[in-house]
Order: structure tokens, then C-alpha cells, then sequence
């Protein structure tokens, strides 16, 4: 298994709101992408939020940022960054 993890600092404090639909229309989207797993949205400061995108290897996740994820960051979420997003990919070396 593989992991991406994007650091995202926006402009202002971060509005949750912003995240409200993404169970119900970036969720089902990821789930279509051969070998995505989870993704989970982490507000780790009142101006950051951490994703952890989780798949069965990096293809999977290149697929998943590139079908789904990069269009939807693009049209939600971008606009709102003070700068591009940390992103770190790389192997689970262990999970429960």
C-alpha cells in the first residue's frame, strides 16, 4: 500500500463548509479509480488541512489525483491556497 500526504495552507481560516460534499461527490469519484483505497481530510491548523490518500500502489494514486482529485482541487480548493500543496507520496511501512 501507498500514501499521499498534501500539507494545504490556505489564505484564511479554513472553511469546513468547503468540505461538506466531499463524502457525497469526491468519495464516490475516488472509489471508481482502480485501486484507491481511503482518503481521509485532516484539519491539522485553523489554516491548514493534511490529506491522506491511501492506495494500493502509486499508480493507483497517480490515477486518483489525476482522474478525480486534481479537477477537484482545481474547481474547490486551490483558489483558496497561500501556496502550492506539500505533497509527499510514498509506502505504507505499517498500518492496524
Amino acid at each position: 500500500m501507498h500514501a499521499v500526504v498534501n500539507t494545504l495552507t490556505f489564505k484564511d481560516v479554513v472553511d469546513r463548509n468547503l468540505f461538506a460534499s466531499v463524502e457525497t461527490d469526491l468519495v464516490p469519484a475516488m472509489r471508481a479509480v482502480e485501486g484507491f483505497v481511503d482518503i481521509y481530510i485532516v484539519q491539522t491548523g485553523i489554516d491548514e488541512i493534511t490529506l491522506v490518500i491511501l492506495g494500493v500502489d502509486a499508480d493507483a494514486l497517480d490515477r486518483a489525483a489525476t482522474q478525480v482529485g486534481s479537477p477537484w482541487m482545481v474547481a474547490n480548493v486551490v483558489p483558496l491556497l497561500a501556496g502550492p500543496p506539500n505533497r509527499k507520496v510514498g509506502p505504507v511501512l505499517a498500518a492496524s
